[in-house]
């Protein structure tokens, strides 16, 4: 049964660590979106 709550807690890690590199990513992509849409507006 203890290696039954090992396996529980790595499970929940791997979906926290998911979740933090997906929202690490959004936040970049946001980032680049509003400095391309920056770039755009400073060559007109």
């Amino acid at each position: 049964m203890n290696s039954l709550k090992f396996l529980y807690a790595a499970y929940i890690a791997t979906w926290v660590i998911h979740g933090v590199y997906i929202g690490s990513l959004a936040r970049r992509y946001r980032a680049l979106k509003r400095r391309m849409i920056d770039l755009g507006k400073a060559s007109k």
